[in-house]
């Protein structure tokens, strides 16, 4: 195995078939902060503020609790947790529609960054590019009972992601006054064979602001432009928050030759994120809202469902 100039990346080496095959794999996240509440909780998310501190690459990550599931994941209706006083009846008020639209699919980049553990980095060791991308799907459908929202995701995300997208879904539906409950939605990871990211887990709501827009797009009928990444976190007012790492996002997103442009929360643009975007052809878009960030990704205004 040979290392040059002390860097080092994740990879999978195979030796013969009676040789060994040895994985090494850095530590994916998405700028988490653990912050103490004033009632003494502890509430994980991206960006700092009072009582916070980031998570490293190894630590408290690796030994956050994570429940095994085999299956789908299930959000029950108007219970998101960690989410006690969110429901699908935030969208309640004026008359909100409730009319079927077609099932829609749509695939969205969520954007990542790696970096390996504090000891190893003590060592000198390296990761040269520490950006990452998935493409994600997110299936809309109208759910004829009411008995929403239904939503699920499969193995690759964990509870804050689940958390997050709970929260998308209700801010979707609150954005073009449409009643939750007619909902179902399902995030997934394709995978496709051979695939490095079998073992991905996705954690953290940098990626909700996308999810959000996908899940609005659907119940419009608008298609998204596919050229386009966005790292945010979406919250009831519709307003897009800031999120950790994106001066290492820049690099993953440029992985996928479709990708020339970069939505980012706005007062996050850096001169670090400009240059690296203009050394790699990626224009960097600064939005502050659910709205700014919709008719950016589909060219249509948000508005109404029918």
């Amino acid at each position: 195995m040979m290392m040059e100039g002390r860097s080092l990346r994740g990879f999978a080496a195979g030796v013969g078939m009676c040789g060994m095959t040895l994985f090494m794999v850095e530590q994916g996240h998405a700028g988490l902060w653990r912050c103490i509440q004033a009632d003494g909780t502890v509430l994980f998310k991206d960006g700092g503020g009072p009582g916070c501190h980031e998570m490293g690459a190894s630590g408290e990550i690796q030994s956050t609790p994570v429940l095994k599931r085999d299956g789908p994941a299930d959000l029950q209706r108007g219970r998101l947790p960690g989410k006690p006083g969110l429901s699908p009846d935030v969208t309640t008020g004026a008359a909100l529609s409730s009319q079927p639209f077609s099932p829609a699919s749509r695939t969205i980049s969520a954007l990542s960054y790696h970096d390996l553990a504090p000891e190893w980095r003590a060592k000198g060791w390296n990761i040269p590019n520490k950006g990452d991308i998935q493409l994600l799907q997110v299936a809309v459908r109208y759910v004829p009972a009411g008995t929403g929202p239904l939503i699920t995701t499969d193995h690759h995300f964990m509870d804050e992601a689940r958390q997050a997208l709970g929260v998308a879904v209700l801010a979707a539906a609150k954005a073009v006054r449409y009643d939750a409950r007619f909902l179902q939605v399902q995030l997934t990871m394709p995978m496709v064979a051979g695939s490095f990211h079998g073992g991905k887990q996705v954690d953290g709501p940098s990626a909700s602001a996308a999810w959000a827009v996908a899940v609005t797009s659907a119940i419009l009928g608008d298609a998204l432009r596919q050229d386009v990444c966005f790292s945010g976190t979406i919250d009831m007012d519709l307003v897009v928050g800031s999120v950790g790492g994106l001066d290492h996002k820049i690099e993953g997103c440029r992985l996928l030759p479709q990708f020339h442009e970069l939505l980012i929360p706005s007062g996050q643009q850096t001169f670090t994120i400009t240059d690296k975007g203009m050394a790699r052809s990626i224009k960097v878009t600064e939005v502050s809202t659910l709205s700014d960030a919709y008719e950016i990704v589909t060219g249509q205004p948000l508005r109404p469902a029918p």
